[in-house]
Parts: structure tokens; sequence; C-alpha cells
């Protein structure tokens, strides 16, 4: 954040100063936890459906908060507070409040702005263009999915006058969901990775949902630009929404930025040749498991391309980027044991890619798929977890675990397809489906993890890993 004394954000947040604080001290740091203060932030007091950071604005003054931001303050707060030296200061709504303060540093800030929205890849592709584009100047990026209301002003208050580029991962779980950030965040490039199924519990089609994550091109101002995937059905229609011009990026011809011949090691890593739009190509080696991820790394190396990153630059971003944990993370066991921790999240698209990986990788070992319920369907659920045991079958799954009780028609519909029954096996439980993993488990296996996050099926790689 770049400092401002409290007079100055009281100004921006239009705020009610309840407590001055002591000095013309400036704050350059901004928290909403209070477990994380270290002293001298800028403590906003947000509320959500279960919790009210309200009943801890004691406990953020003794953990040294130089002011607060809140919607209600009582007596002690107050006493405490100018005790402390420590400013008040209140606003109607604290999350609003977080928004105009990341709109207030954005229109300091001197940088490139870049807005990643998509059904899936979010995280890997911001991963991979903030790797690419830390070639040509300093990058500030989101740790993990750092894409709500909550984690993107956040984002943008991390950057400061030597950002150069700030790259921001959007999410939406409605309408005018990421018209609301980028109302602040301004991107001046937007990247949609694809148009799944994801979210459509809210949604319920996808074309609500291609409008949804439309309004990043939308928001986008003549002189930005689009980067969108030409391979994906719905890049016509979102086309059309950009107001701006289009790069594409894919493996069919109709891509500006192109990957061509593209083959996997033993590891199931991705080896392609990268086509930029002068024409010029270049051999690419990436870091992680996963032809989907090519993908992934188009559209970060486009991105790339139009932000003036060399191709050398481009090209070391791309195979030494270090991407977000529990997203095709591999892990090799002494018995050589390999294990593909991919437990973040789950829709149909991201099941697909990881299965296929999952193939790609065992090639004549065995090949186990612990797969747990999708969440956030709604209409087309039954449909997608039936589809994706089919899936495992068609990629090379010699036995299936299932977790949850949605997961079951993935269970049904392996069966279905010919796994064998003594190869399926459905639990509720995290702790069950490790149980039945010790147990099968043998040397040489290649095991992939893979659900919604609200299953924590990350506890499963660490009960046998």
């Amino acid at each position: 954040m770049i400092p401002m004394t409290v007079e100055e954000i009281a100004w921006a947040l239009g705020a009610e100063v309840l407590c001055p604080g002591s000095g013309g001290r400036r704050l350059s740091r901004v928290s909403t936890d209070t477990r994380t203060l270290r002293g001298g932030e800028l403590f906003f007091a947000l509320r959500g459906e279960r919790y009210d950071a309200h009943d801890f604005l004691l406990q953020s003054l003794e953990k040294g908060a130089a002011a607060l931001v809140v919607s209600r303050a009582g007596a002690e707060v107050l006493r405490s507070a100018e005790k402390a030296g420590s400013a008040v200061l209140r606003v109607k709504n604290t999350l609003g409040a977080l928004a105009r303060l990341a709109g207030r540093q954005r229109e300091m800030l001197d940088c490139e702005v870049v807005g990643i929205t998509g059904s899936t890849g979010k995280t890997i592709t911001k991963d991979f263009t903030a790797a690419v584009l830390s070639r040509a100047g300093k990058v500030v990026s989101p740790p993990g999915s750092y894409n709500n209301e909550i984690g993107v002003p956040l984002t943008v208050l991390e950057a400061g006058r030597g950002t150069r580029f700030l790259v921001l991962e959007m999410g939406a779980r409605g309408r005018g969901h990421i018209s609301r950030l980028c109302a602040f965040a301004r991107p001046v490039i937007g990247v949609v990775t694809n148009i799944g199924y994801a979210h459509l519990r809210w949604f319920r089609t996808r074309e609500r949902l291609a409008e949804a994550k439309g309004e990043l091109l939308r928001s986008l101002p003549p002189e930005g630009t689009a980067v969108l995937n030409a391979d994906d059905d719905f890049t016509p229609f979102l086309s059309g929404m950009a107001g701006c011009p289009v790069v594409r990026f894919g493996t069919g011809r109709g891509a500006e930025v192109r990957a061509e011949r593209v083959t996997l090691d033993h590891r199931g890593r991705a080896r392609f040749v990268l086509r930029l739009r002068g024409g010029d190509k270049y051999e690419v080696r990436l870091p992680l498991p996963g032809r989907h991820n090519v993908e992934n790394a188009l559209a970060a190396a486009a991105v790339g391309e139009i932000l003036g990153v060399k191709t050398d630059g481009i090209i070391a971003g791309l195979q030494e980027a270090k991407v977000t944990g529990w997203r095709m993370e591999m892990i090799t066991r002494p018995d050589q044991i390999t294990i593909i921790n991919d437990a973040y999240n789950a829709n149909p698209v991201s099941m697909r890619s990881a299965l296929m990986a999952l193939g790609d990788l065992a090639r004549g070992k065995r090949a186990i798929a612990v797969l747990g319920d999708m969440a956030e369907l709604g209409p087309v659920s039954e449909r997608a977890h039936l589809e994706v045991g089919r899936m495992a079958v068609e990629y090379g799954a010699d036995i299936l675990i299932t977790v949850g009780r949605k997961a079951r028609k993935i269970a049904q519909a392996a069966r279905e397809r010919g796994l064998p029954r003594g190869s399926v096996f459905s639990v509720e439980r995290v702790d069950r489906a490790a149980e039945i993993l010790r147990a099968i488990i043998e040397p040489g296996d290649v095991v992939l993890i893979k659900g919604s996050r609200f299953l924590g099926l990350e506890k499963l790689v660490d009960l046998v890993a």
C-alpha cells in the first residue's frame, strides 16, 4: 500500500473520525484478520454470514493495529484506542470502504493491471502470468485463489509505487460481481481462460456464466486488450463483449499465440513449440504435469507479449514458474508411488484435465483415482458426476475411490462403464478413503486426488504421502 496518513485515509473512505490517533503517522499495511496482525496495520472490521470482526477490535488494538475501520465501536474500544494512540474511523459498510481504499490506491499506481477470470485454470494462469511479467519488472499477484470482494482489494493494496505489473484473479458467484471488482481495479488486460460448468448452481446456464465472466471484458478501456481462448466455444460471444482488440491463444489455427507439437515427458509435463504473434517459434517445457496447462501457459505468454516482455523472459517465466499448492502438485514417495495432489477444487472440466493427466502419467503403471464431490453445479450436478465416472474409465483409471454423497454417481457410472466392482469404492469421509488407499496402494502406483474444496481432500495427501 502506498503510505497514507489517517486523515488521507478518512477522506478517501468518507469516514467519521471517532478517534484521531497520535501523530501524522503514515500507514502502509492493511489487514482484515487479527491472527496475522504484526503491528502498525490499518485494520478493517469486516462482517460476514458467520463472523464479525467487530468482536475482535480490542484484540486488534492489543496486537498493535494503528487504525481501525469500523461500522460501530463501543466506549471500551474508543478508550483503548485513545490509550494506544490508534485511530478509529467509522463508515457505513467496512467491505465497501475496503474497495474504496483500493480504488484510491489504484488511482495512485502507475502500473499495468491484468485481470484473469474463467471457469477453470484461473489460479495457474495467474501464476504463469506473474512469473512471465516478473522478467520485466516488479509484480504483485495474490496468494492462492484470492479472487473475491475481499481478496481482490487486498491484492490491489499490496501494490506500491515500484509495482510495474498487478495481476488479479477475479471470481464470480453472481451477475455484477466482476463489474464491481473492475470498478476499482480498472484492468487494462482481461483474460478469460474458458467457459465451463463451475458455479452453475448460481448461473443455471453457461450463457449466463459467460455474460458474468464477460463483465471483465466490458470493463476494459478501448486501448486495452482482451485475451481469449480460441479453442473455447464461447469465445465468439465473448469477443463481442470486448470494446478493444482481442488476442486469442490456443492450439488451433485461429489462435495468434499458439502451441504446436505438444508432447509429454515421463512425468506428464508438457513440452511444446510456442508460436507468438510475429510467427517466431520457441520450444517450451512446463514445470508441472497436465497437458491442460499448455492453455494456461499460452494465456500468460500472450499477456507477456502484449506487455512487452522479451521472448527469452516469456520462456524462462513459463519454465520456472512456481504455482500455487494443491494444483497438480507432484509428490513421489521413496517407494516410487506418485501422488498428484489436485485437491484444491473440482468441476467437470478440471476433472477431465486431471484424469487425462493421470492416464498420461501412469502409462503402464496402475492408476488410482480418488475423486470427491463437485460442488456448485446446480441443475447439471447429477449428469456431471455421471460423466466424470465415465471419464475415469475412459482415461484409464484402474481403481476408483469416491468421497462424498454426490460422488456416488461417479462410482455408479464407472461400474456401468465396465470398471470391476472390486475396483470401485464409495465412502463418505476422508479418513475412510485413506484407510482404503493405504490398504491397496503398491510401489509404482500413480494416485490422483481431486475434489471440491469443502471436502478437505488435501488431508488425504497428508495421510498417505
